[in-house]
């Protein structure tokens, strides 16, 4: 394809707050908002603000309402207001692992304690699946397709993905995509600490990425929404991009429903598919923006799968991961950290793996950036990954 697609806005609900400018300054600082969370019985996890966005929006989930002011923040931030969607060529899609699953548990629970199991109107729309980028359709008057994806924990990042096709291809002039995920109840924690992918009290329930004592992930919520144009739509608005995404992969390894191809043939064959599209070679990889979730196998596959892309050029290829410093946003993560890479790509820094001290030396040779550092040239590759086998990779330059 070797089609680039600017991404004029961006929009993000973090741990880091609500806004973009409070994620630039958690990264650029090299802090993390990962913290003991009461609810959770103290284990550690990355909780976003309370949500406030508007009168209309409360009758829905906090993932919805996450969706739609990340999106909001995007739609401003590309200055779309008064641009008048032309009928069918702008898209919203939205992606999310759970969706509303913490909502419908905890209104469950409270029916359950209250002793009064009848429904409520009102559940049609609060549990509805893509509620978030409905309601944003509507308070903006966009008439093409509105479409929710999920897809484990590459859904933001397949959201994305498919918009910039959709706008590559000329199927679209305007795509506003992301994901949205609010996954912190009891039960969905406990769900995926019995199934060994949290980390233990052996590193005090740390996250530390490509690290030797690493054992696990941390749950997070958050939201990221980006405005992909085509370049004529954008020109013709006399704006300019904040990024350009050059080429997008994704695969399945078609090996376990939860734990990856140990050699990594997904990430291998994912990243090779976006550098194909982009028509770019690993020599115009400055940095990499790794899934990085922590666990032993995840890590260990991901490096493997990336060094047989990279080969010896891995050895000093800056690595970092997100997840110790904002949690795993599972369908959110890779949009997210799309917002991040963006912040960091405008900003000119590669973004610290929190808390990895000890690179573990059973992986690949490879840089693991354990502390803000400066970007070299070139573009990012932003990689996610999920249960089922999903792999996504998408290359991302500079505006």
């Amino acid at each position: 394809m070797n089609a680039t697609v600017w991404i004029t806005g961006i929009g993000v609900v973090s741990p880091a707050g609500d806004g973009v400018a409070e994620l630039r300054s958690l990264l650029a600082e090299g802090r993390q908002a990962v913290r003991p969370q009461d609810h959770l019985g103290g284990a550690n996890a990355g909780a976003g603000p309370e949500p406030n966005a508007g009168h209309d929006a409360r009758r829905f989930d906090r993932s919805a309402q996450y969706f739609l002011l990340a999106a909001e923040q995007a739609w401003a931030d590309a200055g779309l207001d008064g641009a008048g969607p032309e009928t069918g060529r702008w898209v919203i899609l939205e992606g999310s692992s759970l969706g509303s699953m913490a909502d419908v548990l905890t209104s469950h629970r409270r029916m359950v304690d209250r002793g009064d199991r009848r429904a409520k109107p009102s559940y049609l729309v609060r549990y509805l699946a893509g509620a978030g980028g409905a309601l944003f359709a509507q308070r903006h008057g966009i008439h093409g397709r509105i479409n929710y994806l999920s897809a484990g924990s590459v859904s933001g990042l397949c959201a994305i993905g498919e918009g910039y096709e959709r706008v590559a291809f000329g199927q679209a002039d305007v795509a506003i995509v992301g994901g949205a995920e609010c996954p912190l109840h009891p039960e969905i924690q406990g769900t995926f600490a019995a199934a060994g992918v949290l980390a233990g009290r052996r590193d005090d329930g740390r996250c530390l990425p490509f690290d030797r004592r690493r054992t696990g992930t941390v749950l997070g919520e958050g939201s990221g929404v980006v405005v992909l144009e085509s370049a004529a739509h954008a020109r013709a608005r006399g704006v300019r991009p904040r990024a350009v995404i050059e080429g997008f992969g994704m695969t399945s390894e078609g090996y376990g429903m939860t734990a990856p191809h140990p050699e990594g043939l997904g990430v291998a064959r994912a990243v090779e598919e976006a550098l194909n599209s982009s028509g770019r070679s690993t020599e115009d990889v400055g940095w990499i923006k790794a899934h990085g979730t922590g666990t032993r196998a995840n890590d260990l596959a991901e490096c493997r799968g990336l060094a047989k892309v990279f080969g010896e050029e891995l050895r000093d290829m800056p690595l970092t991961s997100l997840k110790s410093a904002l949690g795993h946003s599972l369908g959110a993560s890779g949009a997210v950290e799309m917002v991040a890479t963006v912040i960091a790509l405008e900003d000119g820094f590669v973004p610290a793996t929190i808390g990895t001290e000890e690179v573990d030396p059973q992986l690949p040779p490879c840089s693991v950036t354990t502390q803000v550092d400066d970007s070299p040239e070139g573009s990012v590759l932003l990689l996610a990954e999920s249960f089922g086998g999903r792999c996504g990779a998408m290359l991302v330059g500079r505006g």
